[in-house]
């Protein structure tokens, strides 16, 4: 089965950080989902509003990035379109790549929600540097699901 969306790779510095004593995280390192934990990272579009894992009401007040700080969360897009959201993202240990499984993503970045309600999006992501359009895929991918993109802000780096 083909992806239903163009996928970009991890950038190749990242290379080999989910090994114990490689050279990119001195002392530690990155830990990537394995098939099984994946579900409990997956965030849903229905009706306009996102839903985490447990079916509650997508919500990013108590996440934190090491790009924004509290407030938002780390996210990726697969290439089938779905997405995955972590809410704490901790250096040399829980990444992007950990939600790609160090493999290449359809978009990633950052989401901020609030009650379901999507606020903002970025494509913050050291490990991916994801090009604009990566993230315009994102958006369409919320779109098709209802998600009404005139409110939310968008910030693009790369």
């Amino acid at each position: 089965m083909s992806d239903k969306y163009l996928t970009t790779p991890r950038r190749p510095q990242f290379e080999g950080e989910h090994l114990p004593g490689n050279r990119v995280w001195h002392g530690t390192h990155v830990h990537y989902l394995s098939d099984a934990e994946l579900p409990g990272y997956r965030v849903r579009v229905r009706d306009g509003l996102l839903y985490g894992p447990d079916g509650a009401l997508f919500d990013t007040r108590d996440a934190y990035t090491h790009w924004s700080g509290r407030g938002r969360a780390i996210f990726v897009m697969h290439g089938d379109g779905a997405l995955y959201s972590a809410p704490e993202h901790r250096v040399g240990e829980f990444h992007h790549s950990s939600l790609g499984q160090g493999r290449p993503v359809a978009g990633a970045g950052e989401l901020e929600a609030r009650d379901g309600r999507l606020l903002a999006i970025t494509d913050h992501s050291s490990h991916y540097c994801p090009p604009r359009r990566f993230t315009e895929q994102v958006l369409a991918e919320l779109a098709e699901g209802g998600v009404d993109l005139r409110w939310v802000t968008q910030e693009f780096r790369y």
